[in-house]
């Protein structure tokens, strides 16, 4: 079981597109990706995951190699024992091959020491981030965010969240700046919670939610649904799409597509995402339960081709991601929990059946018929209640 301390921090990127660079700055950006990938590469051949020793054993010598900023050869580092950490454990669990990470392409990686984002009166753009990528080059680029972005963006530069690092990232000969904000939220602890909001993820409903109190856990109260069809309808048309695409070989507008996809069904999740905060906070002093989802895509694979092609372009683990951060920010802690028959498992006697059919989950012991998304809700609820003394739960007799 794992979830937020009272104080903890709220984590968020927030994604700048810059606007026509002109020729120099656009040369002057391509020039330092190049040298930083090559820097990346240096680094990983070392094969040391120690930012210390890699540190100690490279430093100086960086810096005669390569002419950029020390503050990116100081990220290129960390980048590099990232990316071996990510590879090793690859490797451990059997998903790598390969003796060496490939690293085809990276990020620029800028922290606090090699940037500045300035907000001007200019017709272009109120919004210019500085950067330092070569010793003794500074070049300013200009920004355009959405309407969600550019909130966070304001929020930032009046001072209530922490500007921590940016990414330079080039996508299809376009460059943009991913920052990385962040900010401290006081939630009350878990132990205070006077209502559980159970929430279960799937395919049929994107979320189920259902509440119990702390006080009568046996006694779950008004539960709602998010629907997943217009999730699978934009899904499934893309995927069409990419396909009739993919047979003329027009691989360029697959490309295009494709983010025009993530961009509809992102602003469909932080819908969803919203509602199910907005249903938290009707109840006093809510806590959201949801499941540990490591490992979710193997236990839900199955022989069908198409069904395991929607499930493992289902954005499980972002929705909850969203979820986390819309709550913290309403003071709603977080709580996850180990999944355990959670489906197919009654939430009034404790019965586990082989397996579920339909929409509907149906007790033999007691009879209960529930919707399976609903009782798998309450089942995660019910997971926080163990161990903690919060109530009990009695099982009815079973009947004759």
């Amino acid at each position: 079981m794992r979830g937020c301390s009272p104080m903890t921090s709220v984590v968020l990127t927030v994604v700048g597109k810059v606007i026509e660079p002109n020729k120099g700055k656009t040369l002057e950006l391509n020039r330092a990706l190049e040298e930083y990938l090559k820097l990346v590469r240096w680094y990983v051949g070392f094969g040391i995951t120690s930012k210390t020793k890699l540190h100690e054993l490279t430093y100086e010598e960086a810096k005669k190699r390569f002419s950029l900023n020390t503050a990116l050869i100081q990220t290129a580092r960390d980048k590099a024992v990232e990316i071996l950490k990510s590879f090793s454990e690859r490797k451990a669990e059997g998903r790598a091959k390969a003796d060496r990470p490939a690293v085809k392409r990276v990020s620029i990686r800028l922290d606090r020491r090699a940037f500045k984002l300035d907000k001007s009166s200019t017709k272009l753009t109120p919004y210019w981030l500085v950067v330092s990528l070569r010793r003794g080059v500074r070049i300013a680029l200009p920004l355009a965010f959405g309407s969600r972005q550019k909130q966070f963006i304001e929020e930032t530069l009046q001072g209530l969240w922490e500007l921590d690092s940016v990414e330079l990232v080039k996508r299809d000969g376009v460059w943009f700046a991913h920052f990385k904000i962040k900010k401290n939220v006081v939630t009350y602890g878990a132990e205070e919670a006077k209502t559980l909001i159970g929430v279960d993820l799937g395919e049929w409903n994107a979320v189920a939610a259902a509440a119990i109190s702390r006080d009568s856990p046996s006694r779950p109260m008004r539960g709602q649904f998010w629907g997943g069809q217009r999730i699978r309808f934009v899904r499934g048309k893309y995927a069409h799409i990419r396909r009739s695409l993919q047979r003329k070989k027009r691989l360029d507008l697959v490309k295009r597509i494709g983010s025009k996809e993530g961009r509809t069904v992102n602003q469909m999740l932080h819908e969803i995402a919203k509602g199910v905060v907005e249903y938290a906070k009707q109840f006093p002093k809510p806590v959201i339960v949801m499941e540990d989802l490591e490992g979710i895509r193997d236990r839900m694979s199955g022989d069908n081709k198409l069904l395991n092609r929607r499930l493992h372009s289902w954005s499980f683990r972002k929705l909850q991601k969203y979820i986390e951060y819309k709550a913290l920010l309403s003071g709603i802690p977080i709580v996850y929990v180990k999944p355990k028959n959670t489906s197919r498992t009654c939430h009034r006697c404790g019965f586990t059946v082989d397996e579920v059919k339909g929409r509907e989950f149906r007790c033999p012991r007691c009879g209960l018929r529930y919707n399976r998304d609903l009782n798998a809700a309450i089942n995660i609820a019910l997971a926080l209640t163990r161990g903690r003394g919060w109530g009990a739960v009695t099982p009815p007799r079973t009947p004759t």
